[in-house]
């Protein structure tokens, strides 16, 4: 059995936006999970951030394909959190500086739920907390 990934919102708009600085690093992950046909676990408040996020920096067009992409994708599962990975995610973020959002911890927490370092993610906090940002560490 393949280990988990999580995905994060920076990484998938990275996969989207050609002019975001890790968008070849994106790539790449997104190119060698459809090599080894692995898959992402995108927490369903992941996905509503990123829909926002392209909507905002890029445009609603852009948000629809993704959204499209994305659910309709063979790499990527959302999997909607329960309110045992919302508690671990707040005491996650109730420690943390206050420059980390409450998905990164969100992230976080599916991360331990599934038994996984593996994230699809930049963000430096991964990092810190000894994830695994894929193409990156």
């Amino acid at each position: 059995m393949r280990p988990s990934i999580i995905a994060d919102s920076s990484g998938l708009v990275s996969l989207i936006s050609n002019t975001d600085q890790n968008h070849k690093i994106a790539l790449n992950v997104a190119r060698e999970l459809q090599k080894t046909q692995g898959s992402i676990i995108v927490p369903g408040d992941v996905f509503s951030e990123t829909i926002n996020v392209i909507g905002k920096k890029i445009s609603h067009d852009s948000a629809v394909t993704a959204g499209k992409e994305i659910l309709n994708s063979q790499v990527f599962l959302i999997v909607e959190g329960n309110d045992e990975i919302r508690k671990k995610s707040f005491e996650l973020f109730i420690v943390q500086a206050q420059s980390v959002s409450f998905i990164d911890c969100v992230v976080m927490a599916f991360a331990d739920q599934f038994k996984t370092k593996s994230i699809f993610g930049f963000d430096q906090i991964f990092h810190k907390s000894k994830y695994m940002r894929l193409g990156l560490d």
